[in-house]
């Protein structure tokens, strides 16, 4: 008996422990659980003094609107009272409240230039150098993300080239909690490229296609924004034996679907749905410098692309809450059904430049090509962008990273099995960019005709 008293006590203790943190928990987000949208107050919040154009009776809570620290005081059963009927959040958070489009679509165009790009200037920089001294008519080029690489002649100088490269990239900016502003994330892309060229003595021109897709998940807003789609260009390239030069231009267009957590309930999802636009050009121009088995390619490089988000909605799904009695409208539904509003998400416009200036060192040891790479870009990538609080605190925001440039390094080797089938590897990571980590895995296969 007294061993079941000594196992009881403390077994009733931590229960009772564990109701009293369910119920800190589930009122963590608002002390009703109310969608930051719902029909009880939506966006009838007026002034700087957290009044409401209409208040119901027995669900508001008056906050300490002088200090602005959101401490709820009482409860008021009047009308018209000064006060809010929601958690901290919907009222002090900035990225929180914002589509995952408008913190992360900067970084996505810059990630879906360099793909792109990079495979082109790859496949070109390989065609330009391409001459009957070559073993088996065959050379190979690296740049920043991966290898590019293309099959022989197929029919009088046409070509059928192929590249494929995953990237795992973070921003890992400071984020504490949902109310302050960052743009923490993590996430990753793929890209596979094809393209069809054909070569007129030193000049080649050529089509190729990408198929895009990332998928990066947001702390701040607790959502996600993932977009795939394909883009279309088309390339020219010259030899003028000192220099190779080489340009593009493509477009296409990018599905786009977007979540976020309803920080008034924090249980349910908010979801978007639209498509981007995307343009894209590039320049560039590199020389070659052989020395026995070892050759050098400085590089000199242009590249932007725009990524033009269309406007669409936010759809709020209804409260899985509700407060007070039924006439205090919390559980009244609108046009659509539902006790919530939905969010109009604005047209959203986001692009990356970037010049790159870099050089790739690679030695013949017969099967074997290993080569390293480095580079510095400078880039001009748009920044996220946040909603306004609807009142300030006396918190200090954490600013949107500003990222102006890194350093690109990376390693890999190619190996040419037989003279029909060649293959690479390679690793890329990028470094000094602001909040920012990337790593870069290329796989390349190619098959001769």
């Amino acid at each position: 008996m007294n061993l079941l008293k000594k196992i009881s006590f403390p077994a009733l203790g931590l229960l009772l422990l564990g109701v009293m943190g369910l119920g800190k928990t589930s009122h963590a987000i608002s002390y009703y659980g109310l969608s930051c949208t719902n029909l009880a107050y939506g966006t009838q919040i007026t002034g700087a003094g957290l009044q409401y154009t209409t208040a119901y009776a027995g669900i508001q809570i008056d906050f300490d609107v002088a200090t602005k620290i959101g401490q709820r005081t009482s409860d008021s059963n009047s009308t018209g009272a000064g006060g809010t009927y929601t958690g901290q959040d919907c009222l002090y958070s900035g990225a929180g409240l914002t589509n995952s489009s408008a913190i992360v679509s900067g970084d996505v165009a810059r990630s879906a230039a360099n793909a792109i790009v990079n495979a082109v200037n790859g496949r070109l920089m390989m065609a330009l150098q391409h001459n009957a001294d070559t073993a088996a008519h065959m050379t190979y080029t690296s740049n920043s993300n991966g290898i590019g690489m293309a099959a022989n002649r197929v029919i009088g100088g046409l070509s059928i080239w192929s590249n494929y490269t995953d990237s795992d990239f973070d921003n890992d900016q400071t984020f504490t909690r949902k109310s302050t502003d960052s743009n923490n994330y993590d996430g990753d892309s793929s890209a596979l490229s094809v393209g069809l060229d054909k070569k007129f003595g030193n000049i080649v021109v050529g089509l190729s296609t990408t198929s895009f897709d990332t998928d990066i998940n947001v702390d701040a807003n607790g959502g996600t924004y993932k977009a795939d789609g394909e883009t279309y260009g088309i390339y020219a390239g010259i030899n003028t034996g000192v220099l190779m030069l080489m340009a593009g231009v493509g477009t296409g267009e990018y599905d786009v679907d977007t979540t976020r957590l309803d920080l008034g309930t924090g249980n349910t999802t908010i979801t978007g749905s639209t498509q981007a636009d995307v343009d894209y050009y590039h320049l560039s121009a590199a020389a070659m410098l052989q020395r026995g088995k070892f050759t050098f390619i400085p590089r000199l490089a242009y590249r932007s692309l725009d990524l033009d988000t269309d406007a669409f909605t936010d759809t709020v799904p209804s409260d899985s809450n509700f407060a007070g009695p039924d006439n205090n409208n919390t559980t009244g539904t609108n046009s659509a059904g539902k006790n919530t509003a939905d969010v109009s998400v604005a047209a959203f416009s986001a692009s990356s430049t970037m010049t790159e200036v870099g050089v790739n060192a690679s030695v013949g040891l017969g099967l074997l090509m290993p080569f390293v790479d480095v580079a510095y870009v400078s880039e001009d990538t748009t920044s996220a962008t946040y909603q306004s609080e609807v009142i300030t605190d006396a918190i200090d925001e954490t600013a949107a990273t500003d990222a102006d440039g890194y350093t690109s390094a990376g390693f890999g080797v190619n190996l040419q099995v037989r003279n029909r089938l060649t293959g690479s590897l390679s690793y890329y990571e990028t470094y000094d960019r602001d909040d920012y980590n990337e790593s870069t895995l290329s796989a390349t296969i190619k098959l001769n005709f």
